[in-house]
This record gives structure tokens, sequence and C-alpha cells, in this order.
């Protein structure tokens, strides 16, 4: 199950500092380095109409902050949805003419599957199962996020439905039921702290209902091209059926990291809430030198998962690791990858 997390107040306004607020009105797609060879990650784009770009944090490592509640006046209208189509090249041999690397000279790991990405060839430059299907955990709310983002209206105050499930065994913020939250407040705590109480306000919020929210999440995933991917419920939690694959982490968690607030708000190892500092669930932002996201899961089914990213020396690489046997191994696992990939020309 997910963890559980500490009880905590929470205001209408999660602010992270020095940022007037999270661009939601659609995944701002910036194209990756490497030019146009097969390589390369490509990504064909449709903006909305009108998309109100709010301001974005320079920095990051520093703790996102509750602000005091304050009102929302209307949001410009956003336009027809952004699409976005992401498509990462199989391993290949690199550009000088070497040998492809093989995985016999990959260091070994606690994974069922793995993956590293070189984010501007696009280039895999490890792989392990990646294509094969396996429950995820909350790793599923990445797909979440998408649609959470395509929907817009960052600003918009949602009210906490009255039967909002909240598990004090899953990781929660203890949302009040009947209290009004903005859209952009609820995406942060699903991001940075996991909270499926967010994340299945979020749905009812932008679906409608559960059911409705799921539908929409698998519609995104087809658009996507996220062939091993199905979601059955909007947090991740173990269900039949439910499944996604190292490949499919990637390609969403690099065509979400292209949005300069959603890199912001991933990278933060912790958000301050009403006083209280409480860690993201990404324990590689506090541990691996040069990490800059993504996203954690944990099942009974899933394991322990990870997708993780960094950049050094200006380099950037992307690792999925899923069905670690712990979260300590999972960690080691992703750090071991990582420190490999960079070693790698």
């Amino acid at each position: 199950m997910n963890s559980a997390r500490p009880r905590l107040g929470f205001a209408a306004r999660l602010a992270i500092v020095g940022c007037a607020g999270l661009l939601v009105g659609g995944v701002a797609a910036i194209p990756f380095s490497g030019g146009a060879s097969t390589k390369s990650i490509t990504v064909a784009t449709s903006f909305p109409a009108t998309t109100a770009v709010m301001a974005v944090p320079t920095s990051v490592g520093t703790t996102t902050s509750v602000g005091p509640a304050t009102s929302v006046g209307p949001t410009a209208s956003v336009g027809p949805t952004t699409v976005l189509a992401t498509t990462i090249a199989a391993p290949t041999s690199t550009d000088d003419g070497a040998a492809p690397v093989t995985v016999s000279s990959v260091p070994q790991v606690d994974a069922k599957a793995y993956l590293v990405i070189d984010t501007a060839t696009g280039k895999q430059l490890a792989a392990s199962n990646a294509d094969e299907q396996h429950p995820v955990g909350s790793i599923i709310k990445l797909l979440n996020a998408y649609v959470v983002m395509q929907a817009g209206d960052a600003d918009k105050l949602v009210t906490v439905p009255p039967n909002v499930q909240i598990d004090p065994m899953e990781s929660v913020i203890w949302l009040r039921p009947g209290e009004r939250l903005a859209r952009s407040v609820l995406l942060r705590a699903m991001l940075i702290v996991s909270a499926n109480d967010a994340a299945r306000t979020l749905a009812v919020d932008v679906g409608g209902s559960q059911d409705a929210f799921v539908v929409q999440m698998n519609s995104a995933a087809v658009t996507l091209g996220l062939t091993n991917t199905v979601a059955v419920n909007s947090v991740g939690l173990d269900a039949a059926g439910a499944h996604s694959s190292a490949s499919d982490v990637a390609k969403l968690a690099i065509t979400l990291m292209q949005d300069p607030t959603f890199r912001a708000t991933v990278a933060r190892p912790s958000a301050k809430l009403h006083g209280h500092t409480y860690p993201s669930t990404n324990d590689l932002l506090r541990t691996y030198r040069g990490a800059t996201g993504v996203k954690t899961g944990h099942t009974t089914d899933a394991g322990y998962c990870v997708v993780g990213s960094a950049m050094r020396n200006g380099r950037s690489l992307v690792v999925v690791v899923l069905g670690a046997s712990s979260n300590k191994a999972r960690d080691a696992s992703a750090t071991a990858l990582l420190d490999w990939g960079f070693a790698q020309p």
C-alpha cells in the first residue's frame, strides 16, 4: 500500500516559493536537443488557443510552502486540448560507429524491469524488460497529472467532495470535505507528497466522477502512444488489469518534464505545509547529486518503483526502476543505473 502520511492542515493556496502559480493550461512542449535524428525524442504539439503562462521558479531545491488563503478571480478560457506525441528510439549504435552498449556491462540491480535513457538523443542506454507490463503504483499519478494539466484553469477553486476517500494507510494530506482549494494546490500535493485524497479530488473535479476520469486517463494514454498502459483508478492502487511498462513510464515522464513548472514542482525535495515540512516521496532528490525529479510508486503488487531524472555536466538522463524489493533497493538500483549511464560516452 502507499505509505501513510502525517495529518496536516491545508490552505487554499500551495505556492512554490517565488512562483505565482502553476501552469496547467497545457503542457508546453520543449523540443529536446539532438536535432532531427531518428534517435531523438520527437514531440508534436498543438497548443491551446489561449493559455495563461504563470511565473515559473528559476531555482530548485527549496521547499514548497503554503501561503494564506486568497480569493481567485475568473481565469482565461482554454482552447483545444494540447496533444503531445513522444517517441523514444530503440537502442542503437553510437554516433561514432561504436557498438551499442550490451546488457552484460550494466550493473546488476534489484528490479523486474528497468530503463535508462539519454534525453538529448532519445537513445536507450540500458534496458531490461522495458516493454513488459507491470503494476507501477503511484507512478500512474503522472497520467492523472497530464489529464489535469490539459484541463487548464490552474486557479479554479475545487470543492473537496463530501465522500472523498481518505485512508490513513495511504499517502494522504487529510483534505477536509467541503473545503475549497485551488486546482494547482491539489496538483502539487499529488506530485510532491503523492497524496491520494488530492488525486481523487482532482479526478472528480476534472472528470465528474472517478470512473469518468479513468476513461480520460486511458484516452490520454492512447494519445501519448503508451501502448502498455492501462489505468483502473486515479491513484495507482492495485487493481486487476492496471499496468504500465518502463518504456511507457519514461515516455510519459519525459513528456511532462518538458513543462517548466512541472519540472520545478517535481524537483522540490519537500513541501512546507502550515509550518510543517514534509519530504517528497522521491528520495533521490535528497540523495543523488544532480537529481531533478520525478515520481515514485509503491503497492503490494507493484513493489517499489521510481522514475527518476538527473542532470550532470549538461547531460540529462531518465531512469525507470520497476518492481524492486524494498525502498532501499529501489533507490540503490536507480542510483547505480544513473551512475553507470553518466559514465557512458
